[in-house]
């Protein structure tokens, strides 16, 4: 409390997350928030004496930058999480929540995916700098980029399984089941909290084995973490108590800068689901318990027009009222030849 009485921000704040069960980087994540609204409304502006008005005049401020409204409504929905508990359980004075009828619609847009042309010059991009890192004799030179073959494990689990980074990072020696061809995605890693197994495909067991095999030579126990790039980096295999997440970000960065695009975790997420969900009838239930989805509405979201078959059946369906006959491209084809 303060001096007049009313809860300040870090209590608050310490408040919350000792009533939750929030992992590290959520607590963070509020932390975070917290000081960027604060930097809007003053430091001396108390929890209480926030209104409805300010977090208006706080969105059109965020909002004129050029942030986008889903980073935007994650902001909302922070705060308001914060007052929902602080109103609940007495904390603060007040009775209605500030953050009520602040968020905007998001919107919606294509999901950003790696076509079959970038993925082709990515595997390049990899081949060509893994025979660099062959040929350099004595110590390489400092590149994010290797262990190409460390890395090159990497994008394959990413692309065959739709994870997210952090799920990969927190995938342990034991959670790979090589007899079975399964990892586990643990909870711990998981945006929803929960866990569940995802397939270890026929093009990546091989890569998932050397790399199980190099991570026990290396001294990794089961319970250790197996995607720790330090592990391979270092010669006695020495690793911290988590993986960093600095060496993959500065991997994607530079493979981005490499290919001439840009190559990202989730892009692969986004490009798997997208490619399965082109047979949504039969894919939804398969890519919502592969993606860890909740709601099938979320799944939704990957289903993309397909122009070429849209513009048949639009050519089929008008041919039935207007005088035009639906000519297919193979008879075009046919007849130019």
């Amino acid at each position: 409390m303060n001096k007049r009485g009313m809860m300040d921000w870090e209590t608050l704040l310490e408040e919350y997350c000792f009533s939750k069960p929030l992992r590290p980087e959520t607590e963070s994540s509020y932390r975070k928030v917290v000081a960027v609204f604060q930097k809007f409304i003053g430091e001396d502006k108390l929890p209480d004496e926030v209104t409805h008005r300010d977090l208006i005049l706080w969105r059109r401020d965020m909002l004129g930058r050029g942030l986008t409204t889903s980073t935007w409504n994650n902001k909302v929905r922070h705060l308001r999480a914060l007052y929902n508990q602080g109103i609940k359980k007495n904390w603060l004075t007040i009775t209605a929540n500030p953050l009520d009828e602040t968020q905007v619609p998001p919107g919606s847009k294509r999901k950003k995916i790696l076509n079959r042309n970038q993925i082709v010059r990515l595997n390049l991009v990899l081949a060509q700098f893994e025979e660099r890192e062959k040929l350099r004799i004595g110590k390489p030179r400092p590149c994010a980029l290797y262990p190409v073959w460390y890395w090159r494990t990497v994008i394959d689990v990413l692309r065959s399984t739709g994870m997210r980074q952090n799920q990969l990072l927190h995938i342990r020696l034991m959670d790979v089941d090589l007899e079975a061809n399964s990892m586990l995605l643990c909870k711990e890693g998981s945006k929803t909290h929960r866990e569940w197994l995802v397939p270890i495909v026929s093009f990546v067991r091989e890569r998932m084995r050397i790399l199980v095999e190099r991570a026990k030579n290396q001294g990794a126990e089961p319970e250790d973490y197996l995607f720790d790039v330090d592990r391979f980096k270092n010669p006695l295999g020495e690793v911290g108590l988590e993986p960093e997440i600095q060496p993959v970000r500065s991997f994607f960065t530079r493979l981005s800068k490499e290919c001439g695009f840009k190559v990202s975790p989730h892009r692969f997420r986004h490009t798997l689901a997208t490619e399965m969900m082109k047979s949504p009838d039969r894919n939804l239930a398969m890519v919502k318990g592969l993606l860890g989805h909740r709601s099938v509405s979320t799944t939704m979201e990957y289903v993309e027009l397909d122009l070429k078959i849209t513009g048949q059946a639009l050519e089929d369906e008008l041919s039935l009222y207007m005088d035009v006959i639906p000519v297919r491209e193979e008879e075009v084809r046919l007849a130019l030849t």
